[in-house]
């Protein structure tokens, strides 16, 4: 470098330390002077090689100048050491060393002391304007010596790890690590590896880094130092994050989809055939006509999606929109935003302009709240106030937002053990259950189940161009079953049996044998579900059984052999039951 040969050509010996008193350089008439090789100096502590230097009182005690004498064979030296200062602190020191003799003629060579303090000060300048320009680097600068041990960090480090960066040198790398400052030191997979090495490091501030280091190796082919750029990253980090999670609820907003477009075109597909669902179909036609909140309870897969919608297509709403929202399905962090909206800004990765919720978008119509016991205890405070005042806040705005929407809500939970569980506000359920609905499970409404079976038998025949049949044995045995699963299991089921079964007709042989094994043990008995006079649990039984007869076989000679009865005695107990309706039916 341009310094170093300055100081070789200067006469006397000049010898520069840094704020540790570790050797920077020394020049050929120092080493010279010592009868050593200047290249074995550097780095080595200058206490070491001239103790009578002291320099212990220019850098720590903070001395301007101090000079000695030190006998070098028979030659006097005469050693004068001066601070380099930085920032008001101790930097480093120069140290030059004359032998008396030549004092004279020296201190004659104005020329020669006027070059070296010129040089020195323009080493000084250069270190400054190094340092300043390092500090206004986004990047750290890092940098270690051989051993590990810091010599120089970047004001950067206060951001990435907020800690000074004086604190930081003279530091070994292994302690800074030990400290917890940042996790997998890079430096000290340089050292292992002799090459450079890049990776992801982590921050006691919660940052994240790219950092890369390189190796600077001496002539013999040791390392002498390591550079260290580490960019932030965290931003970037937090951007990828977000992305994944957009795309998550990309595809779960198109499975939502799919499954509204199903769910419409189960709707008008809606089967009603037993008495339980009569009774509620009546009722869904009577309240469709009012805008009072709806909560419809019932078992996983018994239709609850297919009820609100048929709640909505007859209402005078049917021409705006229905929103269906599962709020099992929606990521906690997220489901506020999807639901209440947000404004430009409000977070992280917002979408510029903001964005409207689904209440907002669901404005004039309805929105279907699914699985509304896994709603988040802190947003049930919002939607109680939305149901009340009927206005919105959206996440970082300021104003209300007025909303008509029709609200109905579904779970197939115990909604009332989870308010005395405190996982669901009272308040909140009283608001939610102003007309309660409950959907009946299959099991208990077995008059919809060959009716179902032929509306997905066809579905399916049409889909896969199929002409599969099911036989009578079969057919019993899936009426006999309990569905647990009841409509969604029994849809699976039936596109299963189309699709796998070897035959146009499927036999009991094609059904699980779980569910045959079921209808067994159900074909012996009778369910009672409560208590009730004996008289009247006959004659409920004895109704049912001819309603059930009726609506598979449509014809009292056949349901008289099927029950076993005369067929006179199916005619009289039909029209006991059920009037002329049934006598007109049969005829």
């Amino acid at each position: 470098m341009q310094g170093e040969h300055v100081l070789d050509g200067i006469a006397v010996g000049v010898i520069t330390v840094n704020s540790k008193g570790i050797v920077c350089t020394v020049n050929k008439p120092a080493a010279a002077l010592l009868s050593l090789e200047g290249e074995k100096f550097v780095g080595l502590k200058i206490d070491d090689i001239i103790p009578e230097a002291r320099m212990g009182n220019i850098l720590n005690a903070g001395e301007r100048q101090q000079s000695i004498q030190w006998l070098i064979g028979d030659e006097t030296i005469i050693i004068t050491s001066k601070p380099l200062v930085q920032e008001e602190a101790p930097a480093g020191a120069v140290i030059t060393l004359q032998k008396l003799s030549e004092l004279k003629d020296l201190l004659l060579d104005f020329q020669t002391m006027q070059a070296l303090k010129t040089e020195i000060e323009n080493l000084n300048t250069l270190n400054n304007q190094l340092m300043t320009a390092f500090d206004y680097c986004f990047d750290e600068v890092y940098v270690t010596d051989g051993q590990g041990y810091t010599v120089f960090v970047s004001k950067a480090c206060e951001k990435f790890y907020g800690v000074n960066a004086r604190d930081m040198l003279g530091k070994h790398v292994n302690q800074l690590e030990k400290d917890g400052i940042f996790s997998h030191s890079v430096s000290r997979e340089v050292l292992q590896k002799k090459h450079q090495v890049s990776l992801i490091q982590g921050t006691n501030k919660g940052r994240k880094l790219l950092v890369t280091a390189n190796p600077v190796f001496s002539e013999s082919g040791d390392i002498e130092l390591i550079v260290t750029i580490s960019r932030d990253i965290t931003e970037t980090s937090n951007l990828k994050d977000k992305l994944v999670e957009t795309e998550e609820l990309s595809k779960m907003y198109l499975s939502e989809i799919e499954r509204l477009k199903t769910g419409q075109s189960q709707s008008q597909e809606l089967v009603v055939v037993s008495e339980p669902m009569k009774q509620i179909m009546d009722t869904v036609k009577r309240i469709a006509k009012v805008d009072s909140t709806i909560f419809i309870e019932g078992e996983s897969g018994v239709g609850k999606g297919v009820v609100a919608s048929r709640i909505h297509q007859q209402s005078k709403r049917a021409e705006k929109a229905f929103i269906s929202v599962n709020c099992g399905a929606i990521p906690e962090n997220l489901i506020e935003s999807e639901l209440f909206g947000y404004e430009s800004g409000a977070f992280t990765g917002a979408q510029k302009g903001g964005k409207k919720g689904l209440f907002e978008a669901a404005n004039g119509g309805s929105i279907f709240l699914d699985e509304i016991g896994e709603l988040p205890l802190s947003l049930q405070v919002k939607l109680l106030h939305v149901i009340q005042e009927k206005k919105l806040r959206r996440i970082g705005g300021n104003k209300d937002i007025i909303v008509d929407v029709r609200i109905i809500a579904a779970t197939n939970r115990n909604i009332q053990q989870l308010v005395q569980q405190g996982k669901f506000r009272e308040d909140l359920f009283y608001r939610l259950n102003v007309i309660p609905l409950s959907i009946p499970p299959l099991r208990h409404r077995r008059g919809d189940i060959i009716p179902l079976i032929e509306q997905f038998l066809k579905k399916f025949n049409d889909i896969y161009r199929l002409k599969k049949q099911v036989s009578e044995p079969a057919l019993e045995a899936l009426s006999a079953y309990n569905w647990p699963g009841n409509v969604r299991e029994l849809e699976n089921l039936i596109e299963r049996l189309v699709v796998t079964s070897d035959t146009n007709r499927i036999d009991t042989c094609h059904l699980p044998d779980h569910l045959t094994n079921s209808a067994n043990k159900n074909q012996k008995g009778v369910m009672v579900l409560n208590i009730c006079p004996l008289k009247r649990a006959t004659e409920e039984m004895e109704s049912q059984l001819i309603q059930k007869a009726h609506e598979r076989y449509k014809n009292t000679y056949r349901i008289a052999e099927a029950l076993q009865i005369n067929q006179s005695t199916v005619v009289r107990k039909m029209h006991k039951y059920f009037g002329d309706k049934e006598e007109a039916d049969n005829k």
